[in-house]
C-alpha cells in the first residue's frame, strides 16, 4: 500500500513539475535574454570571430561597429526543451531513488508493525490451543490500552470464566449424582445380604422386601428427577397458551393427600391467568414448588399458593433459611439440612428443575426468606401474544330490484 501510494504521489509530482516548466520556463528565459540583449553589444573585429562584450564602456572600442542582434524564437524553444529535459531527467532520478527508499522503509516498518500488532493475537491463539478442561484457570490478562485487541482478550477471559464455572458445576453434579445413586444401591445390597443370611425367617423376608421397595421408589424418583432436569435444561419449549389457575388447581388436588398426611394446611388464591409456555414443564414447575413447600415444612404449618395475572407465588412455613444460603437451594442435590442422605422422600433436584424450567421460559424467579421461617418464591411468566384482530370485510353491495314498467 505504501509503495502504491508513493508511486501515485511521485507521479503527480513529476507531472506537475513538467507542466509548470513547460509553461513558465520559456517566458522566464525570453525575458532574461531580452534584458541581457539590451545591455550588451555584439561586435566583429576584422575577419576574426565575433566577440561579445559587456556594456561597462559607454562607447564601443575605436574602429569597431556595433551591431544589434535578435535571438530567434526557435533557438529559445530549443534551449528551453534542452533545459527541461535535463531538469526532468534529474528529477526522475531523484524520484525513483526516493520511491525505492520509501518501498524499503515501508517493508521494514510494515514487518515491525505487523509483528507488534499480531503479537497479542498469537498469545490468544497459543492460549486457546493450550487450554483444556484441566487448565481452564489460565487467563490471557492482556495489559495495555483499551483497544480492540484488549477487548478481544478480555472477552476471551470472560468466556473462560464461564466455561470454568460450567465445568466445575458439571463435575460437582456428576459427583453428587454418583453419590445419590450409590447410596440406595449400597443399602439395597446390605438389605439383600441380611435377608439372605437367614432365608427361613419370614419376618426378615418381609422387612427386606419393604426396604427394597422403598429404595427402589427412591431410585426411581432420583432418575425421574435427573430426566426432568435434563429436559428442562435443554430449553426446547413448545409455547402455547396455558391457563395457569386451572393447572395449579389440578396440581393442588393431587398433592392435597400428601399435605394432609404431613399435617400442613394448603390455602389457595387462584385468579384467572393465561401464560405462554409448555404445559408439561409448567405442571412440573408447579408440582415441584408445592411438593417442596409441603415436604420442607412442619406439622401445623401452612402453604399459600397464589396465582394472578402472569405470576405464581408459593409461600410456606418451615425452618429459618439464611438469606445468603438461598442460592445453594437451587443447586442440584443441595438440601437445607446437615445430613444430605437423610431425605428419603426427595432427591434434592426439585428447585434445580424449577430454575431450569424458569430459564427455559425466559421467566423471572424471586426467592425471599420469610422472617419466621420458610420461603416465598414468586415466578413471573411471559404472557401469550395477543390474538390477531380479524380483518373486517366490507359489506357486499345491496341489489335493489327495479320494477318493470
Amino acid at each position: 500500500m505504501s509503495l502504491v501510494v508513493g508511486t501515485v504521489l511521485l507521479g503527480i509530482v513529476y507531472w506537475f513539475v513538467d507542466q509548470r516548466l513547460s509553461q513558465r520556463l520559456p517566458i522566464a528565459l525570453a525575458r532574461t535574454l531580452t534584458v541581457d540583449a539590451s545591455s550588451a553589444y555584439l561586435y566583429t573585429g576584422g575577419c576574426g570571430p565575433t566577440q561579445v562584450g559587456r556594456a561597462e564602456p559607454a562607447q564601443p572600442p575605436p574602429g569597431t561597429q556595433a551591431q544589434a542582434t535578435t535571438i530567434p524564437a526557435d533557438a529559445i524553444r530549443r534551449a528551453v526543451d534542452t533545459g527541461q529535459d535535463v531538469t526532468m531527467s534529474q528529477l526522475l532520478t531523484v524520484l525513483i531513488a526516493a520511491l525505492l527508499l520509501l518501498a524499503a522503509t515501508s517493508i521494514l516498518v510494515g514487518w515491525w508493525m505487523s509483528g507488534r500488532v499480531l503479537r497479542p493475537v498469537h498469545g490468544i491463539t497459543a492460549t486457546a490451543r493450550r487450554l483444556s478442561e484441566h487448565n481452564l484457570h489460565e487467563r490471557i490478562a492482556m495489559p495495555g490500552p483499551d483497544d480492540e485487541l484488549k477487548r478481544l482478550a478480555d472477552t476471551f477471559d470472560g468466556m473462560l470464566d464461564r466455561l470454568e464455572k460450567s465445568f466445575d458445576s458439571r463435575r460437582l453434579f456428576v459427583a453428587n449424582a454418583s453419590h445419590e445413586l450409590r447410596t440406595p444401591l449400597t443399602i439395597q445390597r446390605t438389605a439383600i445380604e441380611i435377608g439372605l443370611a437367614d432365608p427361613y425367617s419370614p419376618e426378615d423376608v418381609v422387612e427386606t422386601r419393604e426396604q427394597l421397595l422403598a429404595l427402589n421408589r427412591r431410585t426411581e424418583r432420583l432418575i425421574d428427577g435427573l430426566l426432568n432436569l435434563a429436559v428442562s435444561e435443554r430449553g426446547n419449549v413448545q409455547a402455547s397458551p396455558v391457563a395457569l389457575d386451572e393447572l395449579t388447581a389440578d396440581v393442588l388436588r393431587q398433592t392435597r393427600p400428601a399435605a394432609e398426611r404431613a399435617g400442613v394446611r394448603v390455602d389457595a388464591n387462584l385468579a384467572g391467568s393465561v401464560v405462554s409456555g409448555d404445559p408439561l414443564l409448567l405442571r412440573q414447575l408447579v408440582t415441584n414448588l408445592v411438593e417442596n413447600a409441603v415436604r420442607h415444612n412442619h406439622a401445623g404449618g401452612f402453604v399459600t399458593v397464589g396465582v394472578s395475572a402472569g405470576s405464581l407465588r408459593v409461600r410456606n412455613t418451615g425452618p429459618i433459611v439464611p438469606a445468603d444460603r438461598i442460592p445453594e437451594l437451587f443447586e442440584p442435590f443441595r438440601r437445607f439440612r446437615p445430613n444430605r442422605t437423610g431425605s428419603a422422600q426427595g432427591s434434592g433436584l426439585g428447585l434445580s428443575i424449577v430454575q431450569a424450567i424458569v430459564h427455559a421460559h425466559a421467566a423471572q424467579i424471586t426467592t425471599t426468606a420469610n422472617h419466621h421461617g420458610g420461603l416465598t418464591i414468586a415466578i413471573s411468566l411471559p404472557k401469550p401474544p395477543p390474538a390477531p384482530t380479524p380483518t373486517s370485510t366490507p359489506n357486499p353491495p345491496t341489489l335493489t330490484a327495479i320494477p318493470q314498467t
